[in-house]
């Protein structure tokens, strides 16, 4: 077992390094809004916390008063009258600093005839032609990609995925789980988006943790006997009940991402998608690591305990940090 807990060490400090990348999509807003003949009231909001903010660039025939800059909760809001030699048709905006801040913004625009255009500016596409109005195909490819990188670099939902497939013993049974899991967070990402259901971001990422944790627990069991606990008896009924707790943190990303209106169920179903497509590279890539293993017996168990060890312990790690935001957040709601 010291073997178990020094390899369990070096990968936990390897997970650690890398535990603040989950929910790294930092969204920001930027909105203009037709006043009058070329005259437009801009609206940025990004979040306080970026080291280095991603900044609008205004079209060169457009003067922006001065700033009106307040905070927001977790974000920072920035506001203009921006006065234009001519409409915004056929000029351009550009967002600078997506790339240094790892970020996207959703950039929204209602011209002099009330028309809406919106889309998605990222750091591989940072400008937008006002001439060009963002189609729906272009809405439903942004949104896909969107919800791939998230599963991709969200730490704690890899993780959890990462112990279902530990905890099941054949491929069937790896399937119904998995389809439980995607089940149940597709049913509260929708949920959320249409505002059926609230969304406590602080509450959310707080359960997440506690589901990771509860699982790497139930990985340091026997896995045959009556000493298994209630999800490794019944793995697909628990990832679904969890599912919904993770499609509760999906809908928290999308809802920070900001929704196209005129496109929202498009946007939401891509957005899924792209988590579902994401899932299943994670899930076989992982799967065929674990299969290769299991050929050299000797390196699959230490390695194993190695992944639900560095899982207790990031997971540990995050109902602390997680809790002290909530209790921060609750602190400071009762003032």
């Amino acid at each position: 077992m010291n073997v178990f807990w020094r390899l369990s060490f070096l990968a936990g400090l390897m997970l650690f390094a890398g535990a603040s990348w989950a929910h790294k999509l930092a969204p920001s807003l930027l909105e203009f809004r037709a006043v009058g003949n070329a005259e437009y009231q801009v609206l940025f909001r990004t979040p306080a916390d970026a080291q280095r903010p991603p900044h609008p660039q205004f079209p060169a025939a457009c003067s922006p008063s001065a700033p009106n800059i307040s905070p927001q909760g977790t974000a920072l809001e920035w506001r203009w009258k921006l006065h234009c030699s001519s409409p915004l048709s056929g000029q351009s905006i550009a967002i600078t600093g997506l790339q240094q801040s790892r970020t996207t913004a959703l950039l929204r625009v209602q011209n002099e005839r009330g028309e809406l255009f919106e889309t998605l500016l990222t750091a591989d596409a940072p400008r937008f032609e006002f001439a060009e109005k963002a189609s729906q195909g272009s809405v439903f490819t942004q949104y896909l990609g969107l919800g791939f990188s998230h599963i991709l670099i969200g730490l704690d939902h890899l993780l959890f995925v990462a112990g279902l497939l530990l905890l099941v013993s054949t491929w069937r049974l790896l399937l119904l789980t998995i389809t439980a899991f995607t089940v149940g967070h597709s049913i509260t990402l929708v949920l959320v988006s249409i505002d059926v259901l609230p969304h406590w971001p602080a509450l959310v990422e707080l359960a997440i943790a506690a589901t990771i944790l509860l699982l790497a627990l139930e990985l340091t069991r026997p896995a045959s006997g009556r000493a298994g606990g209630i999800l490794r008896r019944h793995p697909w009924p628990m990832a679904l009940l969890f599912g919904l707790v993770h499609g509760l943190g999906f809908a928290g990303v999308l809802a920070e991402l900001g929704l196209p209106s005129g496109h929202l169920l498009k946007a939401v179903l891509a957005f899924n998608i792209g988590i579902e497509l994401g899932q299943l590279v994670f899930v076989a890539a992982l799967a065929a690591v674990l299969a290769a293993l299991r050929s050299v017996s000797r390196w699959e168990p230490p390695l194993r305990y190695a992944l639900i060890y560095s899982m207790g312990a990031i997971s540990v790690f995050w109902c602390l940090d997680r809790g002290v935001s909530l209790a921060a957040e609750l602190s400071r709601a009762a003032l």
